[in-house]
């Protein structure tokens, strides 16, 4: 019997996949995940065999897509390309899901790792986290925007709000290109956001860099302060990674692991992850399941501390 079971998983992995597959991601087109999730596609789709269309469906800080896929077959033909940091952060700041976020969704592979980066409009007078703190100490519920109530980007706006020990409004939008559009229109005076959203405009001059949400400066970014240089405690990034539902078949996850740890290493993706200060992550599924669940204890202590919550 454990023959013919090891048999029939080998036959699912070698007959995997027979037709396109759906790449859900939860964000809308233009951020840091929607781009790396097209190039995941694209080279899944050299290596598969089959090609792996990319489908956006942004919201509700990710739950629209996370809940879609969750009620999904369990075949490995429909699956989740998410901010593993939001994803993680959704059962504590949510009083009701759709899904069960431990029980309906199980890992398959991470892709990457990404800071994310605070940015002012000219306007507010401020060039760095020091005089960003003691602007709003001044003048409090100063504007900032993010790409979705519940993202990694909102609760790191809070992140950062309560270690600084300041008062910031937060403005949620449904991606992050629409947010950094009204920053450089002037609506906002500040947003956190990933940072191909906002590195062009900061480099131009349209837009101020206060910092990206690490303890240290990036290598690729050198010039851009961290915010931890002015206040500890407030890293926080973007953890592209690729989730299914529950009960796959072992031997599909294992496939799409492999395939995905490969698509990391394509010069495309190398010289996508270097643009945005980003680094490719290599797990199991075991591992990346772990880090999972340790990341939502530690979200879930930033959302007791601000208080945050959503229906």
């Amino acid at each position: 019997m454990l023959l013919g079971l090891a048999c029939s998983a080998s036959a699912t992995a070698q007959s995997y996949p027979a037709k396109p597959i759906r790449l859900i991601v939860a964000f809308a087109p233009g951020g840091a995940t929607d781009t790396f999730a097209r190039i995941t596609a694209a080279e899944l789709t050299r290596t598969l065999g089959q090609q792996v269309v990319v489908e956006n469906r942004p919201g509700a800080g990710t739950t629209i897509a996370a809940e879609f896929v969750a009620k999904s077959p369990a075949d490995g033909y429909t699956l989740l390309l998410t901010d593993l940091s939001t994803h993680a952060i959704m059962p504590s700041l949510y009083q009701k899901l759709g899904f069960n976020h431990a029980r309906d969704l199980t890992a398959v592979a991470p892709v990457s790792a990404s800071p994310l980066i605070m940015a002012a409009h000219p306007s507010l007078g401020v060039r760095n986290a020091k005089e960003l703190i003691a602007l709003a100490k001044r003048s409090p519920g100063i504007t900032c925007g993010n790409s979705g109530a519940g993202t990694v980007t909102h609760l790191a706006a809070e992140k950062f709000r309560t270690r600084a020990g300041i008062e910031l409004l937060s403005v949620n939008y449904k991606g992050g290109t629409t947010s950094t559009v009204s920053l450089m229109t002037g609506e906002l005076s500040l947003i956190v956001n990933t940072i191909p959203a906002v590195l062009e405009h900061v480099k131009s001059k349209k837009l101020v860099a206060i910092g990206i949400t690490a303890d240290k400066r990036a290598t690729a970014l050198p010039d851009i302060a961290a915010l931890g240089e002015t206040v500890k405690g407030v890293d926080a990034a973007v953890i592209a990674g690729i989730l299914a539902p529950a009960n796959t078949p072992r031997a599909v996850i294992d496939r799409l692991n492999a395939e995905i740890a490969k698509a990391v290493d394509a010069p495309k993706a190398k010289e996508s992850f270097l643009v945005n200060a980003a680094e490719a992550l290599k797990q199991t599924p075991e591992v990346m399941q772990s880090r999972l669940e340790a990341d939502a204890k530690t979200w879930a202590e930033v959302v007791r501390v601000t208080g945050v919550k959503l229906n």
